[in-house]
């Protein structure tokens, strides 16, 4: 299972390795701050679920998403049995 696979990658980093993911997470933040304050639409409220905007702008990334999408082809590659469940 890949997704088991990524996560004991993440688990392993180091911290410098670590901190190059978290400023890439930093970083989509700050893009979708952003973009939410130019979104002319109804803000998206944690309790309440409207209807979703299709041209609402992106949630961010966290750094491990942002690590395992990097990742992901090569751990397929270097290993063809990890499939994704």
């Amino acid at each position: 299972d890949i997704s088991k696979y990524m996560a004991e990658k993440w688990r392993n980093l180091d911290e410098a390795e670590r901190a190059k993911w978290d400023e890439v997470a930093r970083k989509d933040r700050e893009r979708y701050e952003e973009e939410l304050a130019l979104f002319p639409g109804p803000k998206p409220r944690p309790k309440q679920r409207p209807k979703k905007d299709p041209s609402a702008p992106k949630r961010p990334m966290s750094s491990f998403l942002a690590f395992s999408q990097k990742y992901r082809s090569t751990v397929r590659q270097n290993d063809p049995t990890v499939c994704q469940k």
